[in-house]
Protein backbone atom coordinates (compact mmCIF):
# COMPACT_ATOMS: atom_id res chain seq x y z
CA UNK A 1 0.00 0.00 0.00
CA UNK A 2 2.69 2.36 1.00
CA UNK A 3 4.79 1.91 -2.23
CA UNK A 4 0.82 2.68 -4.04
CA UNK A 5 0.68 5.52 -2.50
CA UNK A 6 4.19 6.81 -3.57
CA UNK A 7 3.21 5.83 -7.31
CA UNK A 8 0.22 8.17 -7.48
CA UNK A 9 2.65 10.74 -5.46
CA UNK A 10 4.85 10.60 -8.17
CA UNK A 11 2.31 10.80 -10.98
CA UNK A 12 0.82 13.81 -9.41
CA UNK A 13 4.38 15.45 -9.09
CA UNK A 14 4.79 14.71 -13.25
CA UNK A 15 1.44 16.38 -13.99
CA UNK A 16 1.51 18.86 -11.70
CA UNK A 17 5.29 20.20 -13.13
CA UNK A 18 3.67 19.46 -16.61
CA UNK A 19 0.67 21.85 -16.03
CA UNK A 20 3.40 24.09 -14.19
CA UNK A 21 5.35 24.14 -17.23
CA UNK A 22 2.97 24.51 -19.98
CA UNK A 23 1.76 27.23 -18.11
CA UNK A 24 4.72 29.15 -18.27
CA UNK A 25 5.09 28.59 -21.81
CA UNK A 26 2.11 30.46 -21.93
CA UNK A 27 3.19 33.11 -19.98
CA UNK A 28 6.44 33.86 -21.83
CA UNK A 29 6.95 36.97 -23.68
CA UNK A 30 7.41 35.97 -27.93
CA UNK A 31 6.84 38.03 -31.14
CA UNK A 32 4.41 38.00 -34.02
CA UNK A 33 3.59 39.25 -37.15
CA UNK A 34 -0.09 40.00 -38.00
CA UNK A 35 0.54 38.01 -41.52
CA UNK A 36 1.92 35.11 -39.81
CA UNK A 37 -1.19 32.57 -39.49
CA UNK A 38 -1.51 31.25 -35.80
CA UNK A 39 -1.39 27.42 -35.60
CA UNK A 40 -4.43 25.54 -36.67
CA UNK A 41 -4.36 23.21 -33.12
CA UNK A 42 -3.85 25.52 -30.55
CA UNK A 43 -5.38 28.75 -32.19
CA UNK A 44 -1.43 30.31 -31.22
CA UNK A 45 0.21 32.73 -33.32
CA UNK A 46 3.22 31.56 -34.83
CA UNK A 47 6.25 33.79 -33.23
CA UNK A 48 9.15 34.87 -35.51
CA UNK A 49 11.12 33.15 -37.74
CA UNK A 50 14.38 32.16 -35.12
CA UNK A 51 12.96 34.61 -33.80
CA UNK A 52 14.16 37.30 -36.09
CA UNK A 53 13.16 39.97 -37.90
CA UNK A 54 14.35 41.18 -41.28
CA UNK A 55 13.33 45.17 -42.17
CA UNK A 56 14.91 47.57 -44.54
CA UNK A 57 16.59 51.07 -44.73
CA UNK A 58 14.68 53.39 -46.17
CA UNK A 59 11.65 52.07 -45.75
CA UNK A 60 8.62 52.29 -43.75
CA UNK A 61 8.54 50.77 -39.83
CA UNK A 62 7.46 47.08 -39.32
CA UNK A 63 5.08 46.64 -36.32
CA UNK A 64 5.35 43.18 -33.91
CA UNK A 65 3.04 42.06 -31.63
CA UNK A 66 4.35 41.16 -28.38
CA UNK A 67 2.40 38.38 -26.85
CA UNK A 68 2.38 37.10 -23.33
CA UNK A 69 3.51 40.52 -21.71
CA UNK A 70 1.76 41.54 -18.55
CA UNK A 71 0.74 45.67 -18.36
CA UNK A 72 2.80 47.47 -20.41
CA UNK A 73 5.60 46.96 -22.38
CA UNK A 74 8.95 49.02 -22.48
CA UNK A 75 11.57 48.14 -25.79
CA UNK A 76 14.67 49.35 -26.24
CA UNK A 77 17.34 48.38 -28.96
CA UNK A 78 20.68 47.45 -28.12
CA UNK A 79 22.30 49.86 -31.31
CA UNK A 80 19.95 52.89 -32.48
CA UNK A 81 22.40 54.24 -35.12
CA UNK A 82 20.97 50.85 -37.37
CA UNK A 83 17.41 50.26 -35.43
CA UNK A 84 15.26 51.95 -33.26
CA UNK A 85 12.32 51.01 -31.37
CA UNK A 86 8.94 52.78 -30.30
CA UNK A 87 6.59 50.50 -27.77
CA UNK A 88 2.71 51.12 -28.03
CA UNK A 89 0.36 49.75 -25.39
CA UNK A 90 -2.10 51.28 -27.02
CA UNK A 91 -5.12 48.48 -27.50
CA UNK A 92 -2.65 45.20 -28.25
CA UNK A 93 1.21 45.43 -27.50
CA UNK A 94 3.46 46.51 -30.24
CA UNK A 95 6.87 47.44 -31.14
CA UNK A 96 7.18 49.26 -34.08
CA UNK A 97 10.89 48.48 -35.63
CA UNK A 98 12.76 51.19 -38.63
CA UNK A 99 15.84 50.15 -39.94
CA UNK A 100 18.53 53.41 -40.21
CA UNK A 101 21.56 51.69 -41.30
CA UNK A 102 22.62 47.75 -42.55
CA UNK A 103 23.61 45.96 -39.64
CA UNK A 104 22.38 43.96 -36.61
CA UNK A 105 20.75 44.64 -33.15
CA UNK A 106 18.87 43.13 -30.27
CA UNK A 107 15.32 44.15 -29.00
CA UNK A 108 14.59 43.67 -25.93
CA UNK A 109 11.00 44.20 -24.34
CA UNK A 110 10.00 44.10 -20.65
CA UNK A 111 6.97 44.25 -19.09
CA UNK A 112 5.19 45.79 -15.97
CA UNK A 113 6.14 42.32 -14.10
CA UNK A 114 9.47 42.42 -14.87
CA UNK A 115 9.36 39.95 -17.85
CA UNK A 116 11.37 40.19 -20.75
CA UNK A 117 12.17 38.64 -23.97
CA UNK A 118 14.83 39.81 -26.88
CA UNK A 119 14.49 39.46 -30.86
CA UNK A 120 17.24 40.26 -33.33
CA UNK A 121 16.52 42.60 -36.26
CA UNK A 122 18.48 42.06 -39.04
CA UNK A 123 18.61 45.02 -41.39
CA UNK A 124 19.18 45.31 -44.85
CA UNK A 125 19.93 47.79 -47.85
CA UNK A 126 16.12 48.86 -49.01
CA UNK A 127 17.47 48.92 -52.51
CA UNK A 128 17.41 45.16 -52.74
CA UNK A 129 13.70 45.63 -52.52
CA UNK A 130 13.87 47.43 -56.01
CA UNK A 131 14.21 46.33 -59.43
CA UNK A 132 16.59 48.70 -61.49
CA UNK A 133 16.99 49.23 -65.00
CA UNK A 134 19.47 52.13 -66.49
CA UNK A 135 19.89 54.03 -69.61
CA UNK A 136 21.80 56.01 -71.42
CA UNK A 137 20.43 59.22 -73.49
CA UNK A 138 23.39 59.37 -75.79
CA UNK A 139 24.07 59.54 -79.94
CA UNK A 140 22.61 61.19 -83.11
CA UNK A 141 19.69 63.00 -82.14
CA UNK A 142 17.20 64.40 -84.72
CA UNK A 143 14.67 67.27 -84.73
CA UNK A 144 11.26 67.17 -86.82
CA UNK A 145 9.94 70.54 -87.09
CA UNK A 146 6.76 71.17 -89.51
CA UNK A 147 5.13 74.80 -90.02
CA UNK A 148 7.94 76.97 -90.44
CA UNK A 149 10.50 78.01 -93.17
CA UNK A 150 13.83 75.89 -94.09
CA UNK A 151 15.95 78.68 -92.48
CA UNK A 152 13.32 78.83 -89.67
CA UNK A 153 13.46 75.09 -89.31
CA UNK A 154 17.32 74.80 -89.07
CA UNK A 155 17.64 77.34 -86.44
CA UNK A 156 15.07 75.49 -84.22
CA UNK A 157 16.69 72.53 -84.88
CA UNK A 158 20.02 73.51 -83.99
CA UNK A 159 18.59 74.81 -80.40
CA UNK A 160 16.30 72.45 -79.45
CA UNK A 161 18.90 69.24 -80.02
CA UNK A 162 21.15 71.24 -77.37
CA UNK A 163 18.01 72.23 -74.86
CA UNK A 164 17.81 68.77 -73.68
CA UNK A 165 21.29 67.01 -71.95
CA UNK A 166 22.94 63.97 -72.34
CA UNK A 167 21.56 61.96 -69.15
CA UNK A 168 21.08 58.37 -67.45
CA UNK A 169 17.99 57.36 -66.37
CA UNK A 170 17.69 55.01 -63.61
CA UNK A 171 14.17 53.36 -63.09
CA UNK A 172 13.33 51.57 -59.94
CA UNK A 173 10.48 49.43 -60.01
CA UNK A 174 9.45 47.82 -56.36
CA UNK A 175 6.13 45.23 -56.62
CA UNK A 176 3.91 45.22 -53.22
CA UNK A 177 1.53 42.65 -52.18
CA UNK A 178 -2.00 43.35 -52.86
CA UNK A 179 -1.11 46.95 -54.43
CA UNK A 180 0.20 48.05 -57.55
CA UNK A 181 3.80 48.42 -58.33
CA UNK A 182 5.39 51.68 -57.86
CA UNK A 183 8.05 53.17 -59.87
CA UNK A 184 10.59 56.01 -59.66
CA UNK A 185 13.02 57.77 -61.86
CA UNK A 186 16.26 59.55 -61.39
CA UNK A 187 17.93 61.50 -64.37
CA UNK A 188 21.45 62.06 -64.13
CA UNK A 189 23.64 64.19 -66.01
CA UNK A 190 26.95 63.50 -68.04
CA UNK A 191 28.69 64.61 -64.43
CA UNK A 192 25.95 62.01 -62.40
CA UNK A 193 24.35 65.36 -60.48
CA UNK A 194 21.05 64.49 -60.37
CA UNK A 195 18.43 66.41 -62.25
CA UNK A 196 15.49 65.52 -61.60
CA UNK A 197 13.40 62.79 -59.34
CA UNK A 198 9.93 61.62 -58.95
CA UNK A 199 7.26 59.05 -59.38
CA UNK A 200 7.30 57.55 -62.98
CA UNK A 201 4.03 56.72 -64.73
CA UNK A 202 3.53 54.79 -68.08
CA UNK A 203 0.64 55.33 -70.49
CA UNK A 204 0.26 54.78 -73.86
CA UNK A 205 -2.31 57.91 -76.30
CA UNK A 206 -4.46 57.32 -78.41
CA UNK A 207 -2.15 56.36 -81.28
CA UNK A 208 -0.83 53.50 -79.21
CA UNK A 209 2.98 55.08 -78.27
CA UNK A 210 4.06 54.86 -74.66
CA UNK A 211 4.00 58.00 -72.46
CA UNK A 212 6.74 58.27 -69.56
CA UNK A 213 6.05 61.02 -67.15
CA UNK A 214 8.02 62.05 -64.47
CA UNK A 215 5.79 63.17 -61.39
CA UNK A 216 6.73 65.07 -57.41
CA UNK A 217 5.24 63.62 -54.89
CA UNK A 218 3.22 66.10 -55.31
CA UNK A 219 1.89 64.83 -58.58
CA UNK A 220 3.30 67.54 -60.11
CA UNK A 221 4.49 67.17 -63.58
CA UNK A 222 7.99 67.38 -64.10
CA UNK A 223 9.21 65.35 -66.99
CA UNK A 224 7.24 64.07 -69.94
CA UNK A 225 8.67 61.90 -72.85
CA UNK A 226 6.93 59.85 -75.77
CA UNK A 227 7.99 56.54 -77.29
CA UNK A 228 6.72 56.08 -80.86
CA UNK A 229 9.46 54.14 -81.91
CA UNK A 230 11.61 51.98 -80.86
CA UNK A 231 15.03 52.36 -79.40
CA UNK A 232 14.05 56.82 -79.13
CA UNK A 233 12.82 58.81 -76.97
CA UNK A 234 10.87 61.93 -78.25
CA UNK A 235 10.71 65.39 -76.18
CA UNK A 236 7.71 67.61 -77.57
CA UNK A 237 9.42 71.50 -77.28
CA UNK A 238 6.31 72.90 -79.52
CA UNK A 239 4.50 75.00 -76.92
CA UNK A 240 8.33 76.27 -76.48
CA UNK A 241 8.81 77.14 -79.61
CA UNK A 242 5.10 78.79 -81.04
CA UNK A 243 5.82 81.57 -78.29
CA UNK A 244 8.67 83.11 -80.56
CA UNK A 245 7.42 81.41 -84.40
CA UNK A 246 3.47 81.21 -83.88
CA UNK A 247 3.26 79.46 -87.02
CA UNK A 248 5.30 76.57 -86.20
CA UNK A 249 2.94 73.52 -85.56
CA UNK A 250 5.55 70.92 -84.34
CA UNK A 251 8.96 70.52 -82.88
CA UNK A 252 10.03 66.78 -82.03
CA UNK A 253 13.63 65.94 -80.65
CA UNK A 254 14.26 62.40 -81.22
CA UNK A 255 16.65 60.80 -78.37
CA UNK A 256 18.59 57.54 -78.80
CA UNK A 257 18.68 55.81 -75.95
CA UNK A 258 20.27 52.18 -74.92
CA UNK A 259 20.42 50.00 -71.70
CA UNK A 260 23.09 50.08 -69.71
CA UNK A 261 23.82 46.41 -68.64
Amino acid sequence: MHLKNIYFVNLWLVFCLLFTTACNDDDNIYFTQDEIIGDINSGKQIALENNTLVVYTNNIGTSVNVQGAKGKIHATSSDENIVLVTSSNEGKATVLVEALNIGNAQITVTDAGGNSATFTVEAKDGEELWEKRIYTLRGKRQCLIKGVTPSDSAQIAAEAIGKVPEAKWVIKKRSYPFAESLQRMYVYDEENQLLVQGILEIEKSASNQPSYSIYSDKHELLMNYTMPISGYFVKDLTDEYQNIYPEVTEVLVYLPFAPIL
